[in-house]
């Protein structure tokens, strides 16, 4: 029987007799000997696409389920199943293990499917750039981030450009990106700017992601740089710096890096004594002192991160003539004084000296 003969047949039939008809050709076509399932292939593939959108849902469904893995399945075939509006009909071809290779489910992929089948394509292993690229091109932000997730998926410097792009106002897919671990460094640099100052904080002190850490790193250098050739030794500006860094408007960090970076100890006491309300004639001693421990205290009470720390210890290393293994034991306990502590023996602290217990601004 010719393919107009077979196709005639199946539409003259109701939709249950056309799924019997299918059916018993899928049969026929499954059993036959590899060499001519090969060669019929291409028939049973144009008898079956020219009635697919008549066939009941069970029918494209169970025809998915068999054919997935068939070698010698038509290719036009499997990708209108995969491309079945019925995400059950679909999920078989789409899924690992299905027969269609990147190159064509990227053509699936690209072709108006829905959310839910990109979905799906996001979760199969080793995924190629051929078909993230196009992902990365069509899925919403749960499908982005579904893909970032897959660290299995090969993506490509391209597709990371237009991850980071589509990430400008999604803190979702920055989190996402954040904790990709082949994050490239253009991309990171670019993300940087993007991350609000609380979780840029979180990512640096879990070192999610040694290369996010080092672009944010580079990025404040960049910012302190700047802030410094604004500052030029004006007085006026200095004194903007530490205002801002006291009513929170300038992020702490930056103005503590900035002023150890310059060996300005008395601005940056400045700093301290106005994030923790305590007189400056008080704080200012404390960055020379030999007990340092007054100053971890208030430095973590002001909301100093370990990274801007370190940056005093190496300021009071140089004007100290600290060892490098006393620099590295001062970091290890500032990082060990958890905000909890450090709030319980400022109270004390403060109490002793009849000084301000709540802290002040910012």
């Amino acid at each position: 029987m010719k393919t107009a003969d077979l196709t005639e047949l199946a539409r003259q039939g109701s939709p249950e007799s056309i799924g019997e008809l299918i059916s018993a050709l899928t049969e026929l076509f499954l059993r036959a000997e590899s060499q001519e399932r090969s060669r019929v292939s291409p028939v049973f593939g144009d008898v079956v696409l020219r009635v697919l959108d008549r066939l009941d849902i069970p029918v494209r469904k169970q025809m998915a389920s068999r054919m997935r893995a068939e070698t010698e399945a038509p290719r036009d075939l499997l990708k209108a199943l995969a491309k079945d509006s019925e995400l059950a009909v679909a999920r078989p071809v789409l899924e690992d293990g299905g027969l269609l290779n990147d190159e064509e489910l990227a053509e699936v992929a690209g072709g108006g499917v829905s959310a839910r089948h990109l979905a799906v394509l996001c979760e199969r292993r080793g995924i190629k750039p051929v078909l993230s690229r196009v992902l990365a091109q069509k899925g919403d932000s749960a499908v982005l981030c579904a893909l970032l997730g897959n660290e299995t998926a090969r993506i490509d410097t391209g597709s990371f450009e237009l991850l980071v792009a589509r990430a400008r106002k999604d803190a979702d897919l920055q989190g996402a990106l954040a904790h990709r671990p082949d994050l490239p460094e253009p991309i990171a640099a670019k993300l940087v700017p993007m991350l609000s100052r609380e979780f840029a904080q979180q990512l640096r002190e879990e070192n999610v992601n040694p290369v996010l850490t080092k672009a944010m790193a580079e990025h404040s250098a960049r910012e302190i740089e700047i802030r410094l050739r604004e500052i030029g030794g004006a007085k006026s500006k200095v004194e903007q710096l530490i205002e801002g860094a006291i009513a929170g408007t300038v992020p702490v960090d930056q103005a503590v890096a900035a002023f150890a970076d310059k060996d300005r100890a008395f601005d940056l006491g400045k700093v301290l004594a106005g994030r923790v309300g305590w007189p400056e004639n008080v704080v200012v001693p404390l960055l020379s002192r030999e007990d340092e421990h007054p100053l971890f205290v208030l430095a973590r009470i002001a909301g100093v991160s370990d990274e801007a720390y370190g940056k005093v210890v190496r300021m009071r290393a140089k004007k100290m003539r600290m060892s490098s293994a006393s620099s590295t034991e001062s970091v290890r306990r500032y990082a060990a004084l958890t905000p909890e502590a450090a709030r319980g023996e400022f109270i004390a602290m403060a109490r002793k000296m009849k000084l301000p217990v709540e802290i002040g601004q910012g």
